[in-house]
């Protein structure tokens, strides 16, 4: 869990109404992406937290190869 300087953000962000990166209010952000020092949640854009999150585990995509027909 990432943890954010308050110093940084805005009232707006540090309330969880404001996406801690791009500062999106609508929709409002549902991603928590980690908290402040006094534990409250921070939270981001589905984009954003996309960014901040490390991937998740899952299986990993086979690439397909392609041939070409004469």
């Amino acid at each position: 869990m990432l943890t954010f300087d308050p110093v940084g953000l805005t009232p707006i962000q540090r309330d969880g109404d404001a996406c801690v990166v791009c500062h999106k209010k609508w929709p409002r952000p549902r991603v928590l992406v980690g908290r402040l020092p006094n534990s409250a949640p921070v939270h981001a854009c589905d984009e954003c937290a996309e960014a901040l999150l490390p991937p998740q585990d899952g299986p990993v995509p086979v690439p397909r190869h392609f041939r070409a027909f004469s």
